[in-house]
């Protein structure tokens, strides 16, 4: 059986091998003092093929980007590092101390084992420099994606065409504080430069090289160059003592048209988003063969996407919690440069020996889908940054088609790989199942129950969900919500966002939400929350290896006597990292004696997006850096701009005296857990945002981590006092709270629970039949009375609740007289009472009829009919057969704490909302919509929902008050009045059978006698309780129930005041309580529903009718 798992990314992608060659250090004349580009001029390679000269042409369109003629750069220095013959002269130790932090972390290869030697460590650079290159093919339209401020398409530039863009320059490594000193050289270092870039220079893909240092760099083979350009070579040969002049003049043009490029000067001297400045390359390029058609390639871990999910699967796979699991996604690369022979070859390669199935959406959907709707529409809004451009609305509509399109084949392939996989399958088995992952395919689940409408489909969303305040900005809501609803399990990280779902459907869709989640459409979706974890136990066995003990004693070794304060972030604004470093500098402030004696060493990862906020951030830590009286030897903050290799990132951990998060809004921080594991030893504090997901589970109770927010400086100040003061002890005790729940919250335990809830939510789904029910016959109702002859029969008759779903009302009957009214077909009661006569005059029976009407009007309606049990205002209130006098199932002094609030809030609500009205009643409110709902319905949604949200948020919890919309009407009372009415009466008749005594029927029902229908209703007192006792023994004294009873019918509507009822009445007849037990639900016009119900009939009339005959 096969877990299928969607995600937008695959664990794997592909890379093209471009073939480079091995330098053979043996065959240098190494000469003292001479440095590496000298050397390498003499260089040849060994490996068989035409020796190509180190110091040939260079193979890049920008000099500076070549391979062979770049010089290496550390991210600190603005100078070359040479490298000497005789590296063993140079004074290690002093080396080291005039290291900075940056060349500590950076410059690692000196500190790798078995590389001391000089010639070792050169090699080893020339073979990562020289040896195989890496390539991707690269989007066209990389360049051109629309920021979320679009530009008009009236004022467009005619030069803002879509042309072939050059390179993709990686500046990860660029150091902002020395880009005015760079050296970089830009002049060409041959006439044939340009010409020579051959097929790896073409438009559509991304070069990758295996060295930190550079990401886009190439050394090209000579017989590339020949292949590609034989008629280059002898030019080049012959004339290139005669071009020598003439390359000086073309490398100034080159130099100064680059730098007007990056100052912003001449905009016509190079072509729009990387384009080429000579049309003729342009040309060249593009009639060139596509390297990917022969080009090898090999399939890789990503690295990329949900790497905590893979990680998850991994390790479930190996502990046998989960056996086959099959990815569907897309490959984290472009792929329209890539033939389509290939692209299959890949997809066969992923099929069959990585359990992958790859789709591949040609680029500028994936473009539009990922970059554009993803990143500048989802991801912000669901983090609290809403965008705000005015022109923004017509970029989201163009993206928003993107997502959809995307969204559309991913879901086409997870139901083609389910049809073959698990299609024949036993849908009960637990591992067939469809596993969703992230908000990039939140549409995916309804796509894929429309084809698949009895799979098991699981949605997981690992970031974020914001309030419903935020939520409702998303012009596509209401598709959003749905597509997310298709699946039968929804979960988040944290209760926190549960809640926020819950709401927002509430409010924006008016579906009902309960205890297990959302019931919209007849159908329903559980959503609870399940926290992602880490493999602690792996990440503890890398903690204890050589190398992060290394790097740990290193770290100790250059700051010793110092306090580590560690984090790592994104440069981006939701990590807080701004907030962090003002806290900081205000705590150094305060406590100035900290200053020579802390630093806080931030890693940033990536590159940042915003280089207003970058800057903002460089000039927070210039000054906070200025505050020592010695800045040469005192650095306060060690601010890294680029990732540190996982285990110097260890290492730091290991040995910080304080872990910061500070974000302002994410989905779940795994750092913070994996600090946790990482500071076994030390048991240092983590200073923790509470705007995170990790907050609700490592504050435990306040003897956890310590809960800061991000806004409030003066308090996050202090925060780092409190950490570096805590005495031992209770840092022990608050690491030890945080570990176990690392320890059992981690991320074998995430994937069964997940699993767990798929599967449940399922069967939960299951019982509640298929879409088409049974149709109730009158042989399956006979059968059913035959059937019961040994025992009483208890029917509970609905036939006053809207015989609809709870979604709103169709266009065809907005304008009817109950729609506008809120009146319903209230039903005659001396025909009722006429058509029920042979069921109320067998002795065997007992009938109650259950309205949303009051007391009196029911007793004003079925005062002639004393043998027919009533339960007004859907189970508030029971009036026993046989009895005069009503018994309440609320507290009547409850309703006093929360009816005048709810009534003052929908006035409030009637008065903005012309047409409307409220209805009070003794312990239901209504707010109907009526005119309104005609003539302005967007405006009468919103009220309603608002009403919605509002009562469940404020009142559920304290109150237990629940509302829910039926019918254009939204009905707030006590939650599940009409369950609770059922089990009390049929505890009542069977007292005797189950051995309980009325005044514990009482007591576990809390059921009061309240004063006569036609007086107000008023507060209970106490003389009430005696009085019931008699009341509740009457029918055991008299012998009638002496057996109970042992079937039970329910007849209702299509709403959930009905549904739990039906659900408890089948489940006394799973669990033996009941011989016998028939649901059947009185459709409208309604004909495909799913419900608890066991079968149904069309409308009360047919129901009467069957009854009638009996």
């Amino acid at each position: 059986m096969t877990v299928i798992i969607g995600s937008l990314f695959l664990p794997y992608t592909v890379q093209f091998e471009v073939n480079g060659q091995q330098a053979d250090l043996n065959a240098l004349n190494l000469r003292e003092a001479t440095p590496v580009p000298q050397i390498l001029e003499s260089a040849t390679y060994r490996s068989g093929s035409t020796p190509i000269p180190i110091g040939a042409p260079s193979s890049s369109i920008l000099p500076s980007l070549s391979k062979a003629n770049s010089q290496t750069h550390t991210p600190v220095s603005s100078s070359p590092r040479h490298h000497h013959a005789d590296l063993n002269s140079l004074n290690a130790s002093k080396q080291e101390s005039e290291e900075t932090p940056e060349e500590f972390f950076y410059n690692y290869f000196r500190r790798r084992k078995g590389s001391n030697e000089p010639n070792s460590q050169l090699t080893d650079t020339l073979n990562e420099k020289l040896g195989p290159q890496y390539i991707q093919p690269r989007s066209r339209f990389s360049n051109v994606v629309v920021q979320s401020s679009v530009v008009d398409p009236k004022n467009k530039n005619k030069n803002d065409e879509i042309g072939s863009p050059s390179l993709r320059i990686n500046r990860s490594a660029t150091n902002l504080a020395n880009l005015s000193s760079s050296s970089t050289n830009l002049v060409p270092s041959h006439p044939g430069l340009l010409r020579a870039r051959s097929a790896l220079g073409r438009t559509g893909f991304t070069l990758h090289s295996n060295s930190s240092a550079n990401s886009l760099v190439i050394a090209e083979e000579q017989e590339d160059y020949q292949r590609h350009f034989p008629e280059q070579k002898s030019k080049v040969d012959d004339n290139e003592a005669s071009q020598a002049e003439k390359l000086r003049g073309q490398a100034d043009d080159f130099e100064h048209n680059y730098n007007d490029l990056v100052h912003g000067r001449g905009e016509n001297k190079l072509a729009p988003f990387g384009g080429f400045s000579n049309p003729d390359i342009e040309g060249m390029f593009d009639n060139q063969a596509n390297i990917f058609e022969t080009t090898p390639w090999k399939v890789v871990f990503a690295g990329k996407g949900n790497v905590s999910v893979t990680k998850a699967v991994k390790l479930s796979v190996e502990d046998g919690v989960m056996h086959n699991p099959k990815w569907v996604g897309t490959l984290a690369m472009p792929s329209d440069s890539v033939p389509k022979n290939v692209t299959n070859d890949i997809a066969d390669t992923l099929r069959t020996r990585y359990h992958s199935e790859a789709v591949f959406p040609n680029d500028i959907t994936f473009q539009g889908h990922y970059k554009s709707f993803c990143k500048q529409i989802l991801w912000p809004t669901f983090h609290y940054q809403i965008p705000d451009d005015p022109k923004s609305k017509a970029f989201e509509d163009h993206s928003w088609g993107h997502y959809k399109l995307l969204n559309q084949l991913i879901a086409d392939k997870i139901v083609e790989v389910y049809k073959r996989e698990n299609g024949a399958a036993d849908p009960n088995d637990p591992e067939n199942m469809i596993w969703i992952h992230d908000y990039h395919l939140l549409l995916v689940p309804l796509m894929v129950r429309e084809k698949l409408p009895n799979a098991k489909i699981g949605l997981f969303l690992h970031v974020s969900f914001p309030s419903s305040e935020v939520f409702r900005c998303f012009a596509q809501r209401t598709d959003i919500l749905k597509g997310m609803l298709g699946a039968n399990s929804i979960s988040f990280q944290t209760e926190e966002y549960v809640r926020h779902f819950l709401q927002t459907c509430n409010r924006l869709l008016l579906a009902d939400t309960n205890e297990y989640g959302v019931s919209f459409e007849g159908s329903l979706t559980t959503v609870n929350s399940c926290p992602v974890g880490i493999d602690a136990n792996s990440l503890s066995e890398v903690v204890e290896s050589e190398e992060v003990s290394d790097w740990r004693q290193l770290i100790r070794d250059r700051w010793k006597g110092q306090n580590l304060i560690v984090s790592r972030d994104k440069l981006d604004k939701l990590r807080g990292m701004k907030q962090k470093l003002l806290a900081y500098e205000k705590f150094l402030s305060n406590n100035r004696e900290y200053i020579d004696t802390t630093v806080f060493i931030q890693i940033c990862i990536g590159g940042s997006h915003d280089p207003d906020y970058e800057a903002e951030i460089m000039q927070i830590v210039t000054r906070i850096n200025s505050l020592p009286d010695n800045i040469s030897v005192s650095r306060p903050v060690v601010f890294l701009q680029k990732d540190i290799e996982f285990n110097q990132y260890l290492a730091l951990q290991c040995e910080a005296d304080v872990f910061v998060v500070a974000s302002m809004r994410e989905g779940l921080n795994l750092t913070c857990h994996e600090f946790i594991t990482a500071t076994s030893e030390k048991n240092s504090p983590l200073i923790l945002s509470e705007f995170t997901g990790s907050a609700s589970l490592l504050s435990c109770g306040g003897k956890g981590a310590i809960l800061i927010n991000p806004w409030d400086i003066k308090k996050f100040s202090e925060a780092f006092l409190e950490s570096l003061t805590m005495d031992s002890r209770e840092k022990k005790l608050r690491w030890k709270n945080c570990s176990d729940i690392v320890l059992t919250r981690d991320s074998k335990h995430w994937v069964e629970s997940c699993m767990q809830s798929i599967n449940d939510a399922w069967e939960k789904d299951q019982r509640r039949n298929s879409i088409h029910l049974s149709h109730l016959t009158k042989e399956i109702f006979d059968s059913f009375y035959r059937d019961s002859k040994s025992g009483r029969r208890l029917f509970f008759l609905n036939f006053e609740t809207p015989v609809a779903t709870t979604s709103l009302a169709t266009d065809s009957d907005r304008r009817s007289h109950a729609a506008v009214t809120g009146k319903g077909p209230f039903s005659e009661p001396g025909r009722i009472a006429s058509l029920l006569s042979n069921l109320v005059e067998d002795p065997r029976n007992y009938v109650y009829l259950i309205s949303f009407l009051r007391r009196k009007d029911l007793d004003s309606m079925y005062r002639r009919f004393p043998n027919l049990g009533l339960i007004a205002e859907n189970g508030g209130y029971i009036k026993l057969i046989g009895s005069k006098k009503w018994i309440s199932t609320v507290d009547e002094s409850e309703l006093e704490s929360w009816m005048p609030q709810v009534t003052q809030f929908i006035q409030s609500k009637v008065e903005r909302l012309p047409g409307s009205f409220c209805e009070v009643e003794d312990c239901t409110i209504r707010f109907h919509a009526g005119k309104s709902f005609v003539e302005d319905r967007e405006r009468s949604l919103d009220a309603m929902g608002d009403t919605i949200q509002h009562i469940n948020t404020i009142f559920q919890d304290d109150y237990d008050v629940h509302a829910t919309l039926i019918r254009n009407v939204v009905i707030v009372q006590q939650n599940q009045l009409s369950l609770k009415a059922l089990k009390f009466i049929i505890s009542y008749y069977n007292q005797k059978k189950v051995g309980v005594d009325p005044e514990t029927l009482i007591q576990k029902y809390r059921v009061k006698q309240v004063s006569p229908s036609n007086m107000p209703s008023t507060p209970v007192t106490d003389r009430s309780y005696e009085q019931l006792l008699p009341l509740l023994n009457s029918p055991v004294e008299s012998g009638k129930t002496s057996k109970g009873v042992t079937s039970v019918f329910f007849g209702g509507g299509s709403t959930p005041i009905d549904e739990p009822s039906y659900e408890y009445t089948n489940t006394l007849r799973s669990v033996g309580e009941l011989d016998n037990a028939l649901t059947v639900m009185m459709l409208g016009s309604e004909s495909e529903v799913k419900t608890s119900a066991n079968y149904s009939v069309r409308g009360k009339n047919e129901l009467l009718g069957i009854f009638r005959s009996v």
